[in-house]
C-alpha cells in the first residue's frame, strides 16, 4: 500500500507558498487565466485518464456506475493537487463532473445538494471496502480524506462567494492560502517526523484519518465563520477553548526544529523497559530526515505567522460588534492547531 502513502504526500506537502483566486469573482482576484486553465487542465486529465484505480473490481464498478465514475475521476484528478490554487482549480473541476454525475442519475438539485448526495454517493460505495482486509480499509480511508478535503475547500469557496466586498474577499483567500500552508506543513512533520519510522500495516489508514480530521475540523469551524459574516440571527460567539500563548506555540515549534537522532533514540528508548540503544540506533536512526523535518517546521512557523496576521485583517473589516466573536472562534482554531501539533510529538515505529 505504499502507493496510498505516496498519493497523500504528493497531494499534501509542498513548500511552495500558493497564490490564485475563488470561485465565480474571476475579474476581481488575481490570476484568472491561471485557475480556468488549470480547472480545464484537471477536467482534460480525467477525460483522458486510463488507468482506473478500481478497474479490477467489477462488484465495486455494478453497485453504482455513476458514483464508481464520479468517484475515479477525484481520485484521478487530486494527484495533480500541489497548491492552494491547485486545489481551488481542483474543487471547480468536480463541482463540474458532480453536475454531469447530477445528469446521470436524471436529478436536477441545487449545487449544495448535488455536492451532499454525490458525496453520499461515493461513502456509499467505497464502504463496501471497510469491511475488507488491511489494504481494502487503507484504500477506503484515503478516498474518505480526499472527499473530505473536497467538501473543506467548496466550504471555503462558498464562503469566498459570499463576499461582496472584494478586499474582504482578497483577505479570505489569503487566510485559506496560509490555511492551506499550515495543513502541508503538519503532513510533512506527520510523514518526516511522527510515522518516519512506522512500518505497520494500517499506517497509511492512520494517516488518512488524520487528513480527514483536520479537514473536517476545519469545515465545522467555516461554518461558525459563516454565521458570524452572514446570519440574519447572529449571535455572539463565546469559545470555552484555553488560550495558547504565543511563546508555548514557539516552543511546541521549536521542539521539531530541534531534534536530532540522538534526541530521538533516547526518546524511543525512554519508553522500553530495556534500556538497549544500540537496537534502537541500528531499528530507526536512519529513518529521520532532520534538514525535511527543520524545513516543514520553519514553514509551519511562517504559515502560522501569516495566518495570524491575515485573521486580524479580516476583523478589523467586520463590524465592530462582531469582531469579538471573530478573535473567539480565531482563538478555538489556534488552540485546536496547537493541539493537533502536539499530537505529532509522539512518535509511532
Amino acid at each position: 500500500m505504499t502507493v496510498i502513502i505516496t498519493l497523500l504526500v504528493s497531494l499534501t506537502i509542498s513548500c511552495t507558498p500558493a497564490t490564485g483566486v475563488s470561485y465565480r469573482a474571476y475579474d476581481e482576484m488575481p490570476r484568472q487565466d491561471s485557475i480556468i486553465f488549470k480547472k480545464e487542465q484537471m477536467m482534460a486529465v480525467s477525460d483522458s485518464a486510463y488507468f482506473f484505480w478500481f478497474r479490477d473490481d467489477i462488484e465495486l464498478q455494478s453497485s453504482d456506475p455513476h458514483a464508481y465514475w464520479l468517484m475515479n475521476r477525484m481520485m484521478q484528478s487530486v494527484q495533480y493537487v500541489k497548491t492552494a490554487e491547485d486545489a481551488v482549480a481542483w474543487t471547480l473541476a468536480l463541482n463540474e463532473d458532480v453536475k454531469e454525475y447530477g445528469r446521470r442519475i436524471d436529478r436536477r438539485i441545487n449545487d449544495r445538494r448535488a455536492e451532499d448526495a454525490a458525496a453520499q454517493a461515493m461513502e456509499d460505495l467505497i464502504a463496501l471496502y471497510g469491511a475488507g482486509n488491511q489494504p481494502e480499509l487503507n484504500i477506503e480511508s484515503y478516498v474518505l480524506s480526499i472527499l473530505e478535503h473536497y467538501r473543506l475547500i467548496n466550504s471555503y469557496i462558498r464562503l469566498m462567494d459570499l463576499q461582496h466586498d472584494n478586499e474582504l474577499k482578497r483577505l479570505l483567500y489569503r487566510e485559506y492560502r496560509e490555511w492551506f500552508d499550515i495543513n502541508n506543513a503538519m503532513n510533512g512533520l506527520m510523514v518526516f517526523y511522527t510515522y518516519a519510522a512506522a512500518g505497520y500495516s494500517a499506517l497509511p489508514m492512520d494517516i488518512n484519518y488524520t487528513f480527514s480530521y483536520w479537514s473536517e475540523a476545519r469545515r465545522n469551524e467555516l461554518k461558525i465563520e459563516k454565521d458570524i459574516y452572514w446570519s440574519y440571527r447572529w449571535e455572539p460567539y463565546q469559545s470555552d477553548a484555553r488560550k495558547i500563548s504565543g511563546r508555548k506555540f514557539a516552543n511546541l515549534i521549536a521542539h521539531f526544529k530541534g531534534q536530532s537522532s540522538e534526541e530521538i533514540i533516547k526518546g524511543i528508548v525512554s519508553q522500553w523497559e530495556e534500556k538497549d540503544y544500540d537496537y534502537a540506533q541500528e531499528r530507526f536512526g536512519e529513518c529521520f530526515d532532520f534538514d525535511r523535518i527543520y524545513e516543514m517546521a520553519t514553514y509551519y512557523e511562517t504559515a502560522l505567522q501569516n495566518w495570524k496576521a491575515v485573521r486580524e485583517q479580516i476583523k478589523s473589516h467586520l463590524p465592530k460588534q462582531k469582531q469579538k466573536s471573530y478573535s473567539e472562534i480565531t482563538r478555538e482554531i489556534n488552540t485546536r492547531l496547537y493541539d493537533d501539533l502536539l499530537r505529532l510529538k509522539k512518535i509511532s515505529y
